[in-house]
C-alpha cells in the first residue's frame, strides 16, 4: 500500500520501480519515507510507505513537536526481509519519533534480512528514541543505521542492541550479525560503528561484548551548548547507574553501555534525556511519548 497523506500538507508522487514488492513471497520488502516540515503553529508530517512500515497518526503532546510512532505490524524480521526508513527533519521542524516495542530480529534459514534506516536533520531539531532491538538466536543480518546532521541541528537519539534474550534464558550461540552505526556532522564522519558477530565466541571477545549481550549507543548534538560543563552533567546523572561512560568526540556528547540489561540501557538513556533535553532542544521540557507509559 502507498500513503501518501500528510497533515495539511500533500505528498510527492510514489517512489520509482525499485520499491515494488518482493518476488520472494516468503519475505517482506517495505520501505517508509517521513518529511518532517516547519508549519504556522506546529511541525506538518509528510509520509509515503510501501509494505508493513507505517505510522500512526502524529501526536502533539507540547504543541509545536510532532510525536510519531513508527510500526511494523508483522511483529519481527525473518530472513530474506528487506526495510528502509527515511527520516528528513528540516528547516525549523521539530519531530520525535518513537517505537511501541522492540525491533526484533528471528531465527534465518539461511537467508539475510537487511535494514537501513537514514536520518538526516538540517536547521531543526529531532529525537530518535525507539526501543531496542534484539537478535534472537540465529538470526543472520545486516543492520545499518545512519545519522546526517548539519547546520544548526539539534539531536539527541539512541541505539541499543540485544543479542538473544537472557531474561528468558534464551542465548545467542549461533547467527550473523553485522550492526553498523554512522555519524555525520556537516559531512564529515566523526562516529563510525561496525560490529560483527557470528555468534557466541565473538561476544565473548574482549575486543567486543567482552562477554555482555548488550550495547547502546546514545547521541546528544547542538552545535552551541555542547561543552565540558555540560558533559560534566552527563556524567553526575549516569553516577547512579552502572555499565556506562560518556565522552565528547568532535564535539558530540556520546553515552556508550555495555551490560546484560536493555532495561538498564534504556533506563540510563531515558534518565539523561530528561536532565538534558531542555538545553539541547531549545527549553523544552522532557515530555515522555504516552506509549512509553503502555
Amino acid at each position: 500500500m502507498l500513503d501518501t497523506t500528510a497533515q495539511s500538507a500533500s505528498s510527492d508522487s510514489a517512489s520509482p520501480a525499485e520499491h515494488t514488492a518482493s518476488a520472494d513471497s516468503r519475505s517482506w520488502k517495505a520501505w517508509l519515507d517521513l518529511e518532517f516540515e516547519k508549519g504556522r503553529d506546529k511541525t506538518l508530517l509528510r509520509r509515503r510507505h510501501f509494505g508493513p512500515l507505517v505510522i500512526q497518526r502524529p501526536f502533539y503532546p507540547e504543541g509545536q513537536v510532532c510525536h510519531t510512532y513508527l510500526l511494523h505490524p508483522p511483529g519481527g524480521v525473518v530472513g530474506g526481509d528487506r526495510l528502509s526508513v527515511k527520516v528528513n527533519c528540516r528547516d525549523g521542524a521539530s519531530g520525535l519519533l518513537t517505537t511501541p516495542g522492540a525491533n526484533r530480529f528471528y531465527g534465518s534459514d539461511g537467508r539475510r534480512a537487511h535494514q537501513v534506516q537514514t536520518v538526516s536533520v538540517a536547521d531543526a531539531c529531532f529525537e530518535w528514541l525507539p526501543a531496542e532491538t534484539i537478535y534472537f538466536n540465529n538470526a543472520n543480518v545486516s543492520q545499518n543505521l545512519r545519522i546526517e546532521l548539519s547546520g544548526a541541528s539539534r539531536f539527541i537519539g539512541w541505539d541499543i542492541v540485544c543479542f538473544g534474550r537472557p531474561a528468558g534464558n534464551h542465548g545467542f550461540s549461533c547467527g550473523q550479525v553485522v550492526n553498523r552505526l554512522e555519524v555525520y556532522l556537516n559531512k564529515v564522519p566523526v562516529l563510525v560503528d561496525r560490529l560483527q558477530v557470528t555468534g557466541s565466541d565473538d561476544i565473548k571477545q574482549l575486543s567486543g561484548m567482552r562477554g555482555n549481550t548488550v550495547y547502546g549507543t546514545l547521541l546528544l548534538w547542538a552545535p552551541s551548548v555542547i561543552n565540558e560543563d555540560l558533559l560534566a552533567t552527563v556524567r553526575d546523572v549516569l553516577e547512579s547507574h552502572e555499565c556506562f561512560a560518556a565522552t565528547m568526540p568532535g564535539g558530540m556528547i556520546t553515552v556508550r553501555y555495555l551490560g546484560q540489561s536493555a532495561e538498564s540501557a534504556r533506563n540510563g538513556f531515558i534518565d539523561v534525556w530528561r536532565a538534558l533535553r531542555p538545553t539541547i532542544m531549545r527549553g523544552r521540557t522532557a515530555v515522555a511519548p504516552r506509549i512509553w507509559a503502555t
